[in-house]
């Protein structure tokens, strides 16, 4: 189990930034879901949230090189399955929102 967060976003283009900062803003636990492995793109994504939204970094987690796996709940999301792509080791995360944006093209 990695935790519990209040938003999961998966990707990292315009609309899953927009997403994130948001929900910083509100002062909601941020889980950003990167498919690729370098840490430089997390860092980069990691400082221009942090910037934009104006926050501390306690509530913002950035994951990468891997991918959501599941997303289940009873009358809404409860948790998110994510799998570490290069080990196959999969994890839950306990989360009241979960948003996809892996197919963003910005």
């Amino acid at each position: 189990m990695i935790g519990t967060v209040d938003v999961v976003i998966a990707g990292d283009g315009a609309v899953a930034r927009a997403a994130a900062v948001g929900a910083l803003e509100r002062g909601q636990r941020v889980l950003v879901v990167l498919r690729s492995g370098e840490a430089r793109v997390a860092r980069r994504l990691r400082r221009l949230l942090l910037r934009t939204a104006g926050t501390g970094g306690g509530q913002l987690s950035v994951m990468t090189a891997t991918e959501v796996v599941c997303v289940d709940g009873v009358n809404g999301v409860e948790a998110v399955l994510v799998r570490r792509v290069a080990t196959g080791h999969l994890s839950a995360v306990n989360a009241s929102a979960f948003l996809s944006c892996d197919g963003e093209n910005n």
